[in-house]
């Protein structure tokens, strides 16, 4: 009987441990309420990176791609901590990002596939940098839009799947 209420506890005591760990590993952010790491794109082709987050702070970088794809990595009021496939990062004033998930070619060439297959017929090749719409993920593979192409891509030839 001893032996059995022990177990009991014991069990309950992992329970709840796992409980308290899996809402501890899920990171959301203080302003919004979202997760965080998380992924967004750029609803303007001109925005500004800086040093901290406040319009007083150094501009480090100038971002010219309308949808290019971001990850956000902290949030202070209205600013983003953000961070891009290349390793560059900075404050975002948060209106000029989106929660539309986009993904960029990280690789030099790569193709473009009918289903979510390895050896899946290829229906166009993607070049580096190429911005296209995340759809769907799938296992390994993600499948998204690019101009008029929708089709299948190994979730590690592009940054942001």
């Amino acid at each position: 009987m001893i032996k059995n209420l022990l177990l009991v506890i014991c069990l309950l005591f992992i329970f709840q441990a796992s409980i308290l760990y899996s809402q501890e590993a899920k990171k959301v952010g203080k302003v919004t309420g979202l997760e965080i790491p998380r992924f967004v794109s750029l609803k303007k082709s001109k925005t500004f990176l800086r040093r901290g987050p406040d319009k007083s702070y150094k501009i480090d970088w100038i971002l010219e791609r309308n949808n290019y794809p971001l990850k956000v990595i902290a949030e202070h009021e209205h600013w983003r901590q953000v961070i891009d496939f290349q390793g560059d990062e900075g404050w975002v004033y948060f209106r000029l990002l989106s929660g539309k998930r986009t993904i960029i070619i990280s690789q030099d060439e790569i193709f473009l596939r009918k289903t979510s297959k390895k050896n899946s017929y290829p229906i166009g090749i993607l070049k580096y940098g190429v911005i296209g719409e995340l759809i769907d993920k799938k296992g390994d593979f993600c499948n998204a839009k690019f101009q008029n192409l929708k089709g299948w891509i190994n979730k590690n030839e592009a940054w942001g799947c």
